[in-house]
């Protein structure tokens, strides 16, 4: 999150401006300063510089999660946000690992019993939305007016930036990174799209999440308002993108489906003009309905926690291009390599391998999964795909080392293809030592005397990429984190039970 120092010399020019808005109410920059300033002096005057060492924040998004985060930042501290939504033994050994020495939690998403499974560490353990906020805030405000006093000679600690992995299909991993990249991405896209104070950016993905701490971190820098929604209130979605002056955002592929689908119930004009996507597979299927609901406003980008954002497809691109992710941009190298890490010709299928400034450093174990070819080193990502002659990327699978050159992505494109089908998730698991495709679906209506029709259907669309003996299974939702990511294990949970 952008520092106090940013937020002074932006409120010193427009204090009174819109600067966070949270469904009817609306927070101006100098709201977001005196807010800002007062958790700075809480921390200041309540903790020693060894117990400021580092912090974990489990929260939705909310105005003090990000006067917080700006605390922190101005003091130099590391902080990195856990998917709330995780089960709490998970969190549990996550904070352990992690051993913060502050942990922001929002009380009204656990109960007693669950927050003392969180507080495994003795970490310092601060409350949002519960009867200590107005301790804290009173403590903060007091010590505030002194705020100048309290941060002369302050030198923050070297630089050191922690990230986790999504954390989906295993416990997430900790990435670290020794320098920052912010200044050179964000002047490379704000030169090229031309954004300034006058965009308005809804914040949709959560704030744990990089994309959504990264791009609002880039717009509030700017000087842009940050709309703040609830990505599971469809009016509140509604109303902000309607009424409001939202001009950007960034969101998962489930998201965009989800704003598809409320445009085409629920007539309504937004101010839509440059939303990027990413995270997941974008398939092409939703792409087509989303630029028909809100026109060419969309960039899908790929990347991820270890690598950054990396390959970029434009609108024109995603016309023309549709099944690609598109090419990469300045700073950015993409191979495809066989199992030996050799790298393979356009048009032949191997692993995807990223180099980049933007790659991290090492992570929290200390371990280093790169490899270098020729003098430049390279992230081995988890996806399988190919280049076409032009340096294009086309993703198949999401499989990381089990080498498994399924084109999983088609055969999710044929069976969300078909007009009954909702959503779908195909996953490749590990059964007896060997790789096989797993298979779950939700419809857009309950026809159950049609189930075993649709089911033959789906079965076909998988014999015809040489897929055999496979039992899709239909379920009411198909399960997705916060941030988008289809939770492998709860399919394999929802499979195995079956």
């Amino acid at each position: 999150m952008i520092s106090l120092e940013k937020i002074k010399k932006i409120a010193s020019a427009r204090g009174n401006d819109i600067c966070v808005v949270v469904k009817e109410k609306n927070y101006t920059w100098q709201d977001i300063l005196v807010r800002t300033e007062s958790h700075v002096a809480f921390l200041k005057r309540m903790y020693s510089k060894e117990q400021l060492r580092s912090a974990c924040y489990l929260s939705k998004n909310s105005v003090d999660v990000i006067c917080w985060l700006a605390a922190f930042a101005t003091l130099g501290i590391p902080a990195n946000g856990l998917d709330y939504s995780l089960p709490v033994d998970r969190l549990a050994m996550l904070i352990k690992r992690i051993n913060p020495d502050i942990l922001l939690v929002s009380f009204n998403l656990y109960s007693p019993e669950e927050l003392n499974m969180l507080n495994t560490t003795g970490s310092a353990m601060l409350a949002i939305d519960a009867l200590t906020d107005p301790i804290i805030k009173s403590i903060g405000e007091h010590h505030a007016q002194d705020i100048d006093n309290l941060l002369s000679g302050h030198v923050p600690p070297v630089f050191r930036a922690v990230s986790l992995t999504s954390g989906t299909s295993s416990l997430p991993k900790i990435a670290l990174r020794y320098r920052s990249f912010d200044t050179r991405r964000f002047n490379w896209f704000t030169g090229r799209y031309g954004f300034n104070s006058d965009d308005g950016f809804m914040l949709i993905l959560p704030l744990y999440h990089a994309a959504g701490n990264g791009w609002a971190r880039m717009f509030m820098g700017l000087g842009s308002p940050i709309y703040i929604v609830d990505q599971d209130d469809n009016s509140d979605i509604i109303n902000c993108l309607s009424q409001r002056n939202v001009t950007a955002s960034v969101m998962t592929p489930n998201l965009v489906s989800k704003l598809t689908h409320l445009a085409e119930n629920v007539k309504y004009q937004s101010h839509l003009r440059w939303v990027l996507v990413g995270g997941s597979y974008f398939s092409v299927n939703s792409k087509q309905a989303a630029i028909k609901s809100f026109g060419s406003v969309f960039y899908e980008y790929y990347g991820c926690t270890e690598s950054g954002v990396n390959v970029l497809s434009e609108p024109t691109d995603m016309l023309n291009y549709p099944q690609s992710v598109g090419k990469v941009f300045d700073g950015n190298q993409v191979l495809i390599l066989d199992e030996n890490n050799n790298p393979l010709a356009a048009g032949n299928n191997g692993r995807v391998a990223i180099a980049s400034y933007m790659l991290m450093d090492e992570y929290a174990d200390g371990t280093r999964p790169f490899v270098n070819i020729g003098d430049v080193r390279y992230f081995l990502m988890a996806d399988h795909g190919y280049l076409d002659r032009q340096g294009r990327l086309f993703l198949m699978n999401r499989n990381g080392d089990s080498n498994n050159n399924s084109h999983i992505y088609q055969m999710e494109e044929n069976i969300r293809g078909l007009p009954c089908i909702s959503d779908v998730a195909v996953i490749s698991v590990v059964e007896d030592g060997k790789s096989c495709i797993k298979c779950i679906y939700s419809t857009k209506h309950e026809e159950k005397d049609k189930v075993e029709k649709l089911m033959s259907i789906i079965k076909q669309k998988f014999q015809n990429h040489n897929v055999k003996n496979i039992r899709p299974m239909k379920v009411d939702k198909i399960p997705y984190s916060p941030s988008g990511k289809v939770r492998f294990n709860d399919v394999v949970k929802i499979l195995s039970a079956a």
